[in-house]
């Protein structure tokens, strides 16, 4: 059952973004309106789950569904919006494995909308498989600001990334190699998730795919040897190889309740 908070987010919140949704309007905008992408980050639209502590509403799975039940009853490019940040997210991947610096700095972010997330798994041939992505990130060290830092080389190319001609934080999947064996006597890493700022130099976004003419913002991806620093892999150092465990547990969220909300209305 719905406890009391969650009804009432329903019963008002869902119901006035309904209310300003126009189906017509947002095909030919190609986009949501702005007061709509205001409201939902006023409202926390995209902190569903999240714990009350980092800003989020800390709403049960049956109540994420609902609310995208509803929302999809009315626009289904306003319910994929709201439903991608609160699956995959990346919060869902910070909440449950990021380091506490993760947490604390990006969470309220994310809840408030400051931070706009996509997660970027789907590759140019090879689709959502991620053992067979061809993505990759290459341990190095690189001087910064004076200082020689630990960190990682990536390039990647991926494809059908809801959100990401606008996010501003892109969760990444890649496989990740050590050659130089600087974090020990593994070259062959594996698959490792990392949040990359969006504007980092050598990071592309910005343009869009029309997947099934449903105008929700959709679109590729790609870094040329973009570097980061270690600690933005999710979970620090720690996390580094870690990913398919980290993938298989949380795209749970979005298979197994958003993208069924959606289907149900």
């Amino acid at each position: 059952a719905l406890s009391e908070a969650e009804s009432e987010f329903i019963n008002i919140q869902v119901t006035t973004l309904c209310q300003m949704l126009d189906e017509w309007q947002i095909k030919h905008q190609h986009d949501l309106p702005a007061n709509v992408w205001d409201y939902l980050k006023q409202e926390r639209f995209f902190a569903l789950d999240l714990p009350i502590e980092y800003g989020g509403h800390g709403f049960s799975a049956f109540a994420h569904a609902q609310i995208i039940t509803t929302i999809a009853t009315c626009s289904t490019t306003a319910a994929v919006t709201v439903m991608v940040p609160n699956s995959l997210g990346p919060a869902e991947l910070i909440l449950h494995y990021g380091t506490d610096e993760q947490k604390q700095y990006y969470l309220p972010r994310l809840a408030s909308g400051d931070e706009i997330p996509c997660f970027a798994l789907t590759g140019d041939t090879v689709g959502s498989d991620a053992a067979g992505m061809h993505d990759r990130g290459i341990v190095c060290e690189q001087v910064v600001d004076g200082k020689r830092e630990l960190g990682i080389r990536l390039t990647w190319s991926k494809r059908y990334i809801t959100l990401a001609p606008v996010a501003t934080l892109i969760g990444l999947a890649f496989k990740l190699y050590d050659p130089d064996k600087l974090l020990g006597d593994t070259k062959d890493i594996g698959i490792t998730l990392a949040l990359i700022p969006a504007n980092l130099p050598g990071v592309e976004t910005g343009q869009r795919h029309d997947p099934l003419g449903v105008p929700f913002l959709n679109g590729p991806t790609k870094g040329r040897d973009v570097f980061i620093p270690i600690s933005a892999v999710i979970g620090g150092i720690e996390g580094v190889g870690r990913g398919w465990r980290m993938l298989m547990a949380c795209l749970a969220e979005g298979r197994g309740i958003s993208l069924p909300g959606l289907a149900n209305a």
